[in-house]
């Protein structure tokens, strides 16, 4: 290996950039990356941009393109050969089709994420395009994220080694650890998956077990004895933990948070004040960037910085809170503005009272006035986009799509900060300061606002409240014997009649799966659960949170004795009110009960309960004269019309069906 560099070095003049395009496309291509030393060529061809040898621009477009090229190379090789060869050879590999089938429907799920990702884990890089290609990923969706990939990958390693010049062996040794442990850690997260998988499928022999223990524990005699002396306090500390209460798991979390944020910050300035060896460092790297900087990068940076400051952040803020207001998102905007301009305005006052100057240089990029500790730029990005990612965040469906949004907001606040650097404005002390301090004022804010909206309106935090309900229609499944009178939809001696197996030759399984298009992460709220008959199958479809809606405690009671999953939460309402807090779901589902009981106030709540784009089914009997024989009399029952024309002010029907003979449904989509 040291000899093929010495070698790349001496001829780097006239050969490099084919050296360099030739190793790189290796690396991916039918897996001779894990012989082929791409990236370390790559940091040195970096290295000798620096001093000339090479220009840079070219060895960039150079080093993705052929990044590019080899991970297609690798992919096609993969369809063509890979899933023959592997069942050709099944005694070897001890692989079945059903495995390659599981494959082929992973890398549907999660394919994009693992070629994104792993451009930067040696070892995947080189077998991830190979194995997407043998699972038949799609190509279209491969080529995406292989772009992606190759380009910030390309682009990230050169400038490494072009900044890093002659030093790019520590750059090297940093980045095959950061492998290392990416690799770790996806190792660790896989067996942690299966091992959750298997103990869902022990949870209720566990979960006896666990009870069983915990009662003999519980009857100990010192542990009575510690039960009764400190009483109070375990009550108060169980208290604290406890995730519907307001000053509960939320406050406790966000307090252990923001101390840490804070004592980091706090240690930084220790540092920064006693002339620690930080301070050495942050002149190191404050010499080498500016040393290489280049003057269209230095355009493209000013640029970054200029969006990241907080003249621009703090107006940007007040005007996504103005668009969240006119949704009547009030919490929300409070809280972003909030974050963006507290963080502003603490900076400004830390900076008063440091007084630490900036990095000098004879010819300097820019020209900043005030001091240098901590970054403004870095503590007002962070509060403004950290925060922002984390509201996006509960706005979308997928949680994919919810690690993306929260990533492309760490991204944001990264650029922000290697802005300040690379300008020569802010020593790398002052960055990560300033992190620090918007990341403790924005976890402050988030977990005031939490606190207070759970304390002034528990209703919408998803805490049980149960009071009468006002006029309103009989429920579907109602009888004129049997009105929806202060809550009752159904009889608790009905209870045995709802939980026959039997409703399943009504409406299947299968059916309400596929109405309920559920990715396998999404939260939904069973409107009127009955005895938690649909809610805890909808349990076992997803790992998300699963809100069981009732109108009447005796319904919930009957649906906690039969047991109620992990990720179900029981929540008792009534036909004037729905407490499910804003944008919290991404599923309701409707039987016979929630979109005919609660009327048109109850529609407009859901269509606010839930997240852009979420999905509202609505499973109701037939007006039909082959159903009568089911449900209730057929002039109680609603058309299909009458349904649309009820959602239509809040929702945007998608698509009707007749599920059954018994039974159509309506899936609508908020509008």
């Amino acid at each position: 290996m040291h000899g093929f560099l010495e070698f790349f070095t001496r001829i780097a003049g006239d050969w490099g950039l084919w050296i360099v395009f030739t190793l790189t496309f290796l690396e991916t291509s039918a897996m001779v990356g894990l012989l082929v030393p791409g990236e370390s060529t790559v940091l040195l061809a970096g290295a000798l941009a620096a001093q000339g040898v090479i220009d840079l621009g070219d060895l960039m477009i150079v080093v993705v393109v052929a990044a590019i090229l080899g991970d297609s190379v690798g992919y096609f090789l993969g369809r063509k050969l890979g899933r023959d060869f592997v069942l050709a050879h099944d005694r070897i590999f001890r692989i079945k089709p059903r495995h390659l089938d599981r494959a082929e429907g992973y890398f549907e799920r999660h394919g994009g994420k693992t070629i994104l990702f792993g451009r930067w884990v040696g070892f995947l890089r080189s077998l991830a395009p190979f194995i997407a290609g043998s699972a038949h990923m799609r190509y279209g969706q491969f080529l995406f994220y292989n772009v992606l990939g190759a380009a910030t990958w390309g682009v990230t390693v050169v400038g490494l080694g072009y900044s890093f010049g002659r030093s790019y062996t520590v750059v090297e040794k940093w980045l095959g650890r950061v492998s290392l442990f990416l690799l770790i850690l996806i190792l660790v997260a896989v067996a942690l998956a299966f091992l959750g998988r298997w103990l869902w499928g022990k949870r209720e022999g566990l979960g006896r077990l666990a009870f069983s223990l915990a009662d003999e524990v519980l009857e100990w005699r010192l542990t009575r004895a510690v039960r009764r002396r400190f009483s109070t306090q375990i009550a108060w500390l169980f208290r604290r933990f406890s995730p519907r209460r307001a000053y509960g798991l939320g406050l406790t979390a966000g307090l252990i948070l923001s101390l840490l944020l804070a004592w980091i910050f706090g240690s930084i300035l220790e540092d920064v004040i006693s002339l620690d060896p930080i301070t050495t460092f942050d002149r190191s790297i404050a010499q080498t960037l500016h040393f290489h900087a280049i003057p269209w990068l230095t355009r493209g940076v000013i640029v970054i910085t200029y969006v990241g400051s907080g003249w621009v952040l703090v107006p940007l803020a007040a005007l996504v809170t103005a668009v969240l207001f006119q949704r009547r998102h009030w919490g929300e905007g409070l809280i972003l503005v909030s974050a963006t301009s507290g963080a502003a305005f603490l900076n400004w006052m830390v900076k008063l009272l440091i007084h630490r100057p900036r990095p000098e240089f004879v010819d300097p990029l820019i020209h900043a006035g005030g001091y240098s500790f901590p970054s403004g730029h870095s503590a007002t990005a962070a509060a403004f986009y950290m925060t922002l990612g984390l509201l996006g965040a509960g706005w979308v469906r997928r949680w994919e799509t919810r690690v993306y949004v929260l990533l492309a907001a760490v991204f944001a606040v990264a650029l922000v900060g290697f802005s300040r650097l690379y300008l020569g404005v802010h020593y790398l002390s002052d960055v990560l300061a300033g992190y620090a301090l918007g990341a403790f004022w924005t976890t402050t804010a988030i977990t005031t606002g939490m606190v207070l909206d759970r304390a002034l309106f528990p209703h919408a935090s998803g805490q049980e409240v149960a009071v009468k309900s006002e006029d309103s229609r009989p429920a579907a499944g109602a009888t004129e014997q049997d009105p929806h009178v202060g809550g009752k939809v159904f009889s608790p001696k009905r209870a045995a009649v709802l939980d026959d197996e039997n409703r399943l030759k009504l409406l299947k399984e299968d059916d309400l799966r596929r109405l309920l298009a559920l990715g396998g992460a999404e939260d939904v709220a069973d409107l009127g659960s009955g005895t938690g008959f649909y809610t805890n199958r909808v349990a076992a479809w997803t790992s998300g949170h699963v809100y069981a809606v009732e109108l009447q405690a005796e319904m919930q009671e009957i649906h906690r004795r039969n047991g109620v999953p992990a990720n179900v939460e029981t929540v008792l309402a009534h036909a004037a009110e729905l407490p499910l807090a804003a944008a919290s779901i991404d599923r309701a589902l409707s039987i016979n009960t929630f979109h005919e009981a609660h009327g048109e106030k109850g529609l407009r709540r859901l269509a606010e309960a839930l997240r852009p784009g979420g999905l509202l089914v609505i499973v109701d009997w037939r007006r039909s004269p082959d159903a009568a024989e089911h449900g209730p009399p057929l002039e109680h029952r609603l058309s299909t019309d009458e349904v649309r024309q009820a959602l239509d002010p809040w929702f945007e029907v998608v698509s009707e069906e007749v599920v059954s003979t018994p039974f159509f449904a309506v899936v609508a989509r908020r509008r």
